[in-house]
């Protein structure tokens, strides 16, 4: 039981790891509210908290840049738009999500050249987002995804394709988010004026113009709006085509999306200003603290060399010390060994000249190396002789040697 509770813990235990700390789809669905409102700053600046958020990941960052994307898209700053897109595809390099991330951003770009009529880019980009990216999309914007395949098909001929990618499209986000009902139903418009459906045309403008109202979207009120005036064109009916067109103008004056694209570049750039300041403080307070620390440093090194210096010269008495007094001690025992117990005389032993000679040499104080010097002999065959005579007279070294014995 506790092996299999384990192997649970430890499933899910990497899931809980690489939780992020915002909903994407809260935080789209947040901002879109938001946006419908016209409340674009309020947008920008509860985006700009996410991104500066030292607790946020690459993910949250990403989907913060794309809202951000939206939100100029909203106001038709579109050169905005892709700069945004470009920050959220360089943070989905470094997440785990990158091919959900990548193929979100890839189409949300296409959409802005297809908003751009940039027909070369949309065609490069529609290239891109092969089966295997178009996969990783969410269902609203594959819908989107659909409208554009739609109209491709549509500028090139292939009605009956248009109208089964707008359907797929409508058919998507009649379930998912229906308030985007009318960007697809104004390409439906288009579709049917050129056919000359002109039913159609009304039934389409209706639908659209419904969900426009009904969810409040003074945009897509514009646009649907924007489709019914070219259709009125497309007939030669340019009454009704001047007085929709007067319409639409009343509802892009009251919408100031040219305004409203001023206030949020000026407030990106006072947050940019505001940013660059408390990151000038922060590198500043940096470099104080750094300088502090260096000196202290070097104090502590200073201090640490003085020390280890003196603790040096202070060994190095103490060595000198010790030395001199074990001279004194060895000195001293010498000379009360000397007086307590006079030398015995070597000629009553029997040694050879060889030994007498080393005998001596080492009564002189010569080191092995020395005697071995004087005698023309190797220091290992010193060392014999001398392992020879302590054992002939019966002492353990040569400071017993010289304590005890005198030629």
């Amino acid at each position: 039981m506790l092996h299999h509770y384990l192997k649970i813990v430890f499933y899910f235990f990497p899931i809980l790891i690489i939780a992020q700390n915002i909903d994407p789809v809260a935080l789209e669905d947040d901002i879109s509210k938001l946006n419908d409102q016209q409340l674009y700053e309020t947008s920008l600046l509860k985006l700009d908290k996410i991104i500066q958020n030292p607790k946020s990941d690459s993910f949250d960052k990403a989907h913060a840049h794309i809202q951000m994307a939206y939100t100029f898209k909203r106001v038709y700053n579109y050169v905005m738009t892709i700069n945004k897109l470009d920050l959220a595809e360089t943070e989905a390099k470094t997440s785990i999500h990158r091919e959900e991330l990548e193929a979100q951003i890839l189409a949300e770009k296409m959409f802005v050249y297809f908003d751009m009529q940039d027909q070369s880019k949309v065609s490069m980009l529609l290239k891109k987002l092969a089966d295997n990216k178009v996969k990783h999309l969410t269902r609203e914007t594959l819908a989107h995804y659909y409208t554009v395949l739609g109209t491709v098909a549509f500028q090139e001929e292939d009605y009956v394709e248009a109208e089964e990618n707008y359907d797929l499209a409508i058919s998507i986000l009649e379930q998912d988010n229906p308030k985007h009902l009318p960007n697809i139903y104004r390409a439906k418009l288009a579709l049917y004026s050129t056919l000359g459906d002109y039913t159609k045309v009304m039934k389409a403008f209706e639908k659209g113009l419904y969900y426009a109202e009904k969810h409040n979207v003074p945009i897509y009120d514009i646009i649907i709006h924007e489709g019914l005036t070219k259709h009125y064109e497309n007939i030669g009916d340019y009454e009704n085509a001047l007085k929709t067109q007067q319409l639409v103008s009343k509802k892009r004056d009251e919408y100031k999306a040219t305004n409203n694209s001023e206030k949020l570049l000026t407030l990106q750039n006072s947050l940019k200003q505001e940013r660059l300041k408390i990151e000038l403080e922060a590198k500043q307070k940096q470099q104080f603290y750094l300088i502090v620390i260096s000196i202290t440093v070097i104090t502590l090194i200073i201090v640490l060399l003085v020390l280890l210096r003196v603790y040096k010269q202070k060994n190095k008495l103490i060595l000198h010390e010790n030395q001199y007094i074990r001279k004194e001690v060895e000195r001293l025992t010498t000379e009360i060994d000397t007086k307590n117990n006079p030398k015995t005389i070597l000629e009553s032993h029997n040694l050879t000249e060889r030994q007498l000679e080393v005998i001596k040499l080492v009564q002189e104080g010569k080191t092995n190396k020395e005697i071995g010097g004087e005698l023309y002999i190797s220091e290992n065959t010193v060392k014999y002789h001398l392992k020879a005579i302590y054992e002939l007279l019966g002492v353990k070294n040569r400071i017993v040697l010289r304590q005890t014995y005198e030629l």
